[in-house]
């Protein structure tokens, strides 16, 4: 018995006298007229040589030809939806005439927002330098461990009102886009 793996029954599977079905090398599986020692391989006689059967006329080895990869199609164009009427009307009128608006049907918020979060970026700014200028004050006038204090609180606290100011300012605009978006499904569900 040979070793490094599991061997086939005295007489292979087939019935008692038939050549074997195939197997690892030419002396029962290899086409007449092989040459000794030929490809051999994992295929049944007569198929192709070697590997786990390939297609017919195709490479040896069992390899089948492989399909060439899919062709890059760029993405449909997308269409922007064209503003409606009471968009471009709102465009038109312009922020302090949005001011003036007793229908409401224009939300100034949206465009006074970017405003508002510069003032409040300048604000944050202008607190970090004063908190910073007192931290400085305070370890000139002797009180080191309050002015270290300052000098790593500032920063710190600065940030905290960074972030929660960012997301104050986004949960404001979401809610006039969901405003404008309710209004243009409403106005398109009239048609």
């Amino acid at each position: 018995m040979a070793q490094g793996g599991w061997n086939p029954p005295p007489g292979g599977y087939g019935p008692p006298g038939a050549p074997p079905p195939g197997g690892y090398g030419p002396p029962g599986g290899a086409p007449p007229g092989a040459p000794p020692g030929g490809p051999g391989g994992y295929g049944a006689p007569g198929g192709p040589p070697g590997g786990y059967g390939g297609a017919p006329g195709g490479p040896p080895g069992g390899y089948a030809p492989q399909q060439p990869p899919p062709q890059y199609q760029p993405p449909m164009g997308q269409h922007l939806p064209l503003p409606s009427a009471a968009q471009s009307a709102a465009l038109a009128k312009g922020f302090f005439a949005g001011l003036f608006d007793f229908s409401f049907e224009t939300f100034v918020a949206l465009k006074v927002i970017k405003v508002l979060y510069g003032v409040f970026l300048l604000v944050l700014a202008l607190g970090i330098l004063g908190g910073i200028g007192a931290a400085i004050i305070s370890i000139f006038q002797g009180s080191i461990l309050a002015g270290l204090g300052m000098l790593i609180a500032v920063p710190i606290a600065a940030l905290v009102y960074l972030v929660v100011g960012r997301v104050y300012f986004e949960l404001v605009i979401v809610a006039f886009k969901i405003a404008e978006d309710a209004d243009e499904i409403a106005r398109n569900t009239r048609k």
